[in-house]
């Protein structure tokens, strides 16, 4: 009966060990509204159907990817002057919940609300879900603003890429329509970071390229790169995706709580991208081999440890 006893303990150890190991899996689940960005939108400012669209990525904890996109096409002739300056807002919101739809409902991993009638809209994770990614595509001029709802972007760790593009890409079809020049009119780009002074860039018959580095030179904290900050997504609509065309100005560590964006040239748009932790991709959730052999040499170790001392032991 004395071999019991030692047995129980190793028994005991391994499971009190496992429970160790396995306790953190059970604490990973992110909770709701920790990834959360506020869109303020404005009016559009060109007399023709301009492409407004936004893609949105998020994670199941240490799962799948998924993704939706919203798309709405804006028109200042069709905006009513005594309509609620949330108009544009709702109508986001709701181009992002008609693409929800295709999802099955556990998969939905984020919310998009408007706050009242309030010309914002609000974009955060539910509870084991976490954010990823988000994209804002915006051909029809109207001033955007973004913000972290009270953190800074360096704090939470969200990185910021500016791409400006050609109008052209998208208002007009290949083998129907001939492409206008692909560089821009004239007008301006406006930037402002909290409330620093805003900075502003002439677009008067530049490249995007052109227009990028020279933000890149006036924004401090801004870099021009050659990569994406978020993957080019497919997808068969070409009026809504774009390859990405070589450039685009990130901030990689703003501090700063708000950013705001307005472009005041008919012949570009720009993308807005914002990519987020993705910190659960790396849990282990199912990959405790190793501690598990361990444990079970250590408890081999303890069974005959106590078996040679009760033996040896006089009965």
């Amino acid at each position: 009966m004395k071999l019991l006893t030692p047995i129980r303990l190793a028994v005991s150890f391994v499971l009190f060990s496992g429970g160790t190991i396995f306790q953190p899996v059970f604490a990973v689940a992110t909770p709701a509204a920790q990834d959360t960005l506020r869109l303020h939108t404005g009016l559009p400012k060109k007399d023709s159907d301009a492409l407004f669209s936004y893609t949105l990525e998020w994670r199941l904890d240490d799962e799948e990817l998924y993704r939706v996109t919203g798309m709405s096409f804006l028109n200042a002739q069709k905006i009513d002057s005594d309509a609620s300056p949330g108009r544009i807002s709702k109508k986001l919101v709701t181009a992002v919940k008609d693409g929800m739809i295709q999802l099955d409902p556990h998969w939905r991993g984020v919310t998009v609300t408007q706050p009242g009638d309030e010309p914002e809209l609000v974009v955060s994770n539910k509870a084991g879900y976490s954010l990823t990614s988000a994209v804002f595509r915006d051909y029809s001029n109207q001033a955007l603003g973004f913000d972290l709802q009270g953190k800074s972007f360096n704090a939470a760790g969200v990185g910021i890429g500016i791409d400006l593009v050609y109008a052209a890409d998208v208002d007009y079809l290949d083998g129907f329509t001939a492409r206008k020049a692909l560089t821009a009119s004239q007008g301006d780009i406006e930037i402002l970071i909290d409330k620093q002074d805003p900075i502003r860039i002439k677009t008067d018959g530049k490249t995007t390229g052109e227009l990028e580095a020279a933000i890149a030179n006036q924004l401090m904290q801004a870099q021009l790169a050659e990569a994406s900050l978020v993957p080019h997504i497919i997808n068969k609509d070409k009026r809504n995706n774009k390859p990405f065309d070589g450039s685009e100005v990130q901030l990689a560590n703003l501090a700063a709580e708000s950013l705001r964006i307005e472009v005041n040239d008919p012949s570009l748009g720009v993308l807005v991208k914002f990519k987020f932790k993705d910190e659960n991709h790396s849990v282990k959730v199912a990959e405790p081999r190793f501690m598990m052999a361990a444990l079970a040499g250590l408890s081999i170790i303890a069974v005959l440890f106590f078996w040679y001392r009760n033996k040896k032991q006089p009965g």
